[in-house]
């Protein structure tokens, strides 16, 4: 696809013509690493805004896992192994969600993460 672009700031787009070439990856390439890396970081935000609207009803919830996608509450889990094939069985695989066990990992707001077939674990 031929892709033209208007009003970029020169400046930036050197840097990252430069940076692309350093990581020895073409502009393309780069640009689209950088969009994902965007589109990521909205899901990310949508899902975190999500969970600080609903954490103070999760609490009858106490011990499961529930799953924030798409911006809101997806579903509540009893294992890790019950979120993973649900995540599994979505027509279109989320980009990030968040994936909290309520009265466990919520103290410490730890984030389980979804990266298109595992779940990795991080501290907010």
């Amino acid at each position: 696809m031929i892709l033209v672009i208007r009003g970029v700031d020169n400046k930036k787009l050197r840097e990252f013509k430069a940076e692309a070439k350093r990581r020895g990856l073409s502009l393309s390439q780069a640009l689209e690493e950088a969009i994902e890396l965007w589109l990521k970081k909205v899901e990310a935000d949508e899902n975190n805004a999500a969970y600080e609207r609903e954490k103070n009803r999760l609490k009858e919830y106490y011990g499961k896992y529930v799953v924030f996608a798409y911006g809101r509450l997806l579903g509540v889990y009893e294992t890790l192994e019950d979120v993973t094939e649900a995540l599994k069985k979505l027509s279109q695989r989320p980009r990030h969600s968040i994936v909290v066990r309520i009265g466990i990992d919520d103290a410490a707001r730890a984030e389980m993460e979804w990266w298109g077939g595992s779940l990795s674990k991080s501290k907010l």
